[in-house]
């Protein structure tokens, strides 16, 4: 399992359609069944790995400002959506995470982008149905919690939004 293999899968079952998103985990366990056990487990530690190169200051604010606030937990869905929105929305993200503005419009997400995209348990999901493992069996590829990368800084201040976020807050400028 390599990125792009890994891409291909996310690309068939998400189709970087966010309308959508409440079926990606099943559309993509659909897809991960047809791996093998490994496979699986390397498909969820690409995952795992993509998902903390998410894990960045602005890209925090990108969520806030889009959903109207976001925890924690808030920004880990946000993460797994976005990643679920594919390769290329997921790389201009990362890059310049304004670039949003591009596809996170207020229409679209008038109710938050949340856990709808619970994509993030579909590989264990997968690997159960595979292996035939209980619920409860210990599943080799666990997620470890990862560091924010960049220096923190307001998201309810409007000048330091315009600053680091620009489109974005000229997009939401009624919600903020």
């Amino acid at each position: 399992m390599d990125q792009n293999q890994f891409w291909e899968i996310i690309n068939r079952a998400c189709r970087s359609d966010p309308e959508s998103a409440e079926e990606w985990d099943s559309l993509l366990v659909a897809e991960l069944v047809k791996l093998s056990p490994e496979e699986i487990i390397e498909w969820n530690h690409i995952f795992d790995s993509l998902e903390a190169q998410a894990n960045q200051v602005d890209l925090w604010a990108a969520a806030y400002i889009i959903n109207g606030g976001a925890s924690e937990d808030g920004f880990y869905y946000f993460r797994c959506w976005l990643i679920g929105m594919g390769k290329e929305i997921y790389s201009a993200a990362v890059a310049n995470p304004d670039s949003l503005a591009d596809v996170a419009t207020p229409e679209w997400f008038s109710e938050g982008i949340d856990a709808e995209a619970e994509i993030y348990g579909a590989a264990h999901d997968a690997w159960m149905q595979v292996t035939g493992q209980p619920d409860t069996a210990d599943y080799p590829a666990r997620n470890e919690s990862t560091e924010t990368i960049g220096e923190e800084w307001d998201f309810e201040d409007i000048d330091l939004i315009r600053q680091h976020l620009p489109r974005l807050a000229a997009l939401y400028e009624d919600e903020i």
